[in-house]
């Protein structure tokens, strides 16, 4: 009997000490991640495509392309894991904050697990706000405003565009290089056109340069008389704009109109490109001669193969219009960012193995990636660092004559001003060879003088007869 009862109490007594050894575990060890990525990743892609279809149209097509692209990798070439695909959903914002807050309200609908998205800083900002109680990690492509970099505001927002924190700087270097020290500045009243505006001056008035006059409206505008006037009663020696091409086409008509061209104007990213003056002639007209920012071209074995694919056949997968395939045009220079955005998600989803928004944005942070706008890679707010080229528009061409990267660097030549003023670069350094203004055309009173000239002339010629 006694055996039995010692039998039985050392078995108890093994049982009571395996179960206490399960129950423990090392202090520092890691749990066990339980979540998993579905076979279907819902991924949201937000375009202006009526608002801008110039821009947004390309800019959708890329995101599309990469999903296809992604979904069709095999083997070693393979992101996501076999059997897991990117089921895209296109939302239209129509450029406004009012459709951005409809395309967020329908991913969140839908449970989007990511959103490549948007254009416009503003609209941005809107559909974070929406995304993060839901916990929706987003990408935006070309957002760029400084105030996205708030993580308190907005902490599940990322971009492979730059902040314009960057460009800010790039442009007060650029102005500061011609040794100009009294400008104007004139910008649309959004997130997108403020932002970038802000750091210039403070950057530039710490140079002891002065902004003699901030003239702001809002976007889509179509009178902006009283701000132009504004610019040339200034009397500066520089003006700076900061909007999208569809404000600055405005702008420059107006400019064109009251003779405000002819100084010099300093463009950036929003409108240093041709599609400002596509098909508006006077426009062109009023941009001769202006210089400024856009970003750094892409270059890289990244971009060779994007332009390689960008009119390839396999393009039959799209089911809307093909902008550029269809027209034969360059594509926007923000779909590269736009098809490196949803690149940018896959690896981040490969890397977490989970859609959980927390998780997803660890991961992201992470990734590193040379795709088709170059090398991307993000620092401690989730952003890339700002690249830029100085160019001018010479007729239809715009020209590099520098570029900026933590400080301006400048290509040996000679550049002329829309004011007829004449520089040389020589050794990163621009010098003034002839001064501005260019001669005034003849004015009513000089021909009225001609005139009255011409007729003492005849008068005395007839009197000797």
């Amino acid at each position: 009997m006694q055996k039995k009862i010692r039998t039985t109490i050392l078995i108890m007594g093994l049982l009571v000490f395996t179960t206490f050894l399960v129950g423990i575990r090392p202090i520092n060890a890691e749990p066990k991640k339980t979540t998993a990525l579905p076979t279907t990743i819902k991924i949201g892609g937000v375009f202006p495509i009526t608002g801008r279809p110039e821009a947004g149209r390309d800019r959708r097509d890329a995101f599309l392309m990469a999903v296809y692209e992604i979904n069709n990798q095999t083997g070693t070439d393979r992101i996501l894991p076999a059997g897991v695909n990117l089921l895209p959903n296109v939302q239209d914002d129509l450029n406004t904050p009012e459709g951005a807050q409809a395309a967020a309200d329908a991913l969140v609908a839908w449970e989007a697990d990511i959103v490549c998205g948007t254009s416009g800083s503003s609209n941005s900002m809107t559909m974070a706000s929406t995304f993060t109680p839901h916990k929706i990690p987003q990408i935006s492509y070309a957002s760029s405003s400084p105030a996205l970099t708030n993580r308190t505001a907005y902490p599940y927002f990322m971009r492979v565009a730059a902040s314009d924190a960057w460009q800010g700087v790039a442009v007060s270097d650029l102005v500061q290089a011609f040794n100009w020290t009294k400008g104007a500045v004139i910008h649309t009243s959004d997130a997108y056109g403020t932002g970038l505006i802000e750091v210039f001056t403070t950057d530039f008035t710490a140079a002891g340069g002065t902004v003699v006059t901030d003239q702001i409206f809002d976007a889509n505008a179509l009178e902006v008389s009283t701000q132009v006037q504004a610019l040339k009663d200034a009397e500066v020696e520089f003006i700076l704009g900061n909007f999208i091409d569809k404000d600055a086409a405005t702008c420059m008509k107006e400019a064109k109109n009251l003779g405000v061209d002819n100084l010099p104007w300093i463009t950036t990213d929003g409108w240093s490109t041709t599609a400002t003056f596509a098909d508006e002639d006077d426009v062109k007209d009023a941009m001769q001669k202006s210089i400024g920012t856009t970003p750094a071209p892409l270059t890289g074995a990244g971009y060779a193969t994007f332009n390689t694919s960008w009119f390839s056949t396999d393009w039959a997968f799209l089911a809307g219009p093909k902008n550029s395939q269809d027209t034969g045009s360059a594509f926007n220079s923000y779909a590269p960012l736009s098809y490196d955005a949803v690149y940018v998600a896959a690896k981040g989803l490969a890397a977490a193995g989970s859609v959980d928004g927390d998780e997803l944005l660890d991961a992201l942070y992470d990734v590193t990636l040379e795709g088709a706008s170059g090398s991307v890679s993000f620092d401690e707010y989730g952003e890339v660092i700002g690249r830029y080229d100085y160019v001018q528009l010479v007729d239809e061409t715009y020209t590099t004559f520098g570029e900026w990267q933590d400080g301006p660097t400048f290509i040996d030549g000679e550049i002329t001003l829309a004011d007829c003023s004449e520089w040389s670069i020589a050794s990163n350094k621009i010098t003034n060879t002839k001064e501005g203004p260019c001669p005034a055309a003849p004015g009513f009173e000089l021909l009225i003088a001609v005139f009255a000239v011409g007729v003492l002339v005849a008068i005395v010629g007839r009197k000797r007869k």
